[in-house]
């Protein structure tokens, strides 16, 4: 009997220590990129615009958020990127407004188990303000003070580090 009560508590803390965590399954990214160029990518179908990283001679920065979302949800994982460009030779920068795409094609993109459809008063360019500061070879500090797509406004400040 002494056995069996030591293996049902046994087994209750297995359990109990499997069930659901309260681990933050949020991740946050920030690094950069040397000798690369960006490129948006549009589709008529969304007003969501996709940066693709291709080489080039530019530096370009990645911030990247994903989330598991709530363990008792199915499918209510999200993510989103902003990334941007500046020109290699850059020690600091401070972009605004019409400088955002002239001078750093920054662009946010989400995805998730949901559909951005097209909407036309969404579908405008950024305002707001990015600046940075090179610290070294492998690090920038960067300022994000950006609305995207009207009334999306995203706040960052933090030190990105290159990725090899």
């Amino acid at each position: 009997m002494k056995n069996f009560k030591l293996i049902l508590v046994v087994l209750t803390l297995v359990f109990i220590s499997c069930s659901k965590s309260d681990n933050n399954t949020d991740s946050y990214i920030y690094h950069f990129f040397k000798d690369k160029n960006l490129s948006i990518i549009s589709n008529n179908e969304t007003y969501i615009k996709y940066g693709e990283i291709d080489d080039g001679d530019n530096l370009v920065f990645e911030y990247r958020y994903t989330t598991q979302g709530e363990a008792d949800i199915i499918d209510d994982e999200y993510f989103e990127n902003i990334r941007f460009e500046i020109h290699s030779n850059l020690n600091e920068f401070n972009f605004t407004n019409e400088e955002l795409i002239t001078n750093s094609k920054i662009v946010l993109w989400k995805g998730c188990n949901c559909f951005f459809e097209y909407d036309p008063e969404k579908d405008i360019l950024p305002t707001g303000t990015i600046s940075g500061k090179r610290l070294s070879d492998t690090e920038w500090n960067i300022s994000i003070d950006v609305t995207f797509y009207g009334n999306e406004n995203r706040v960052i400040n933090n030190t990105f580090k290159l990725k090899e």
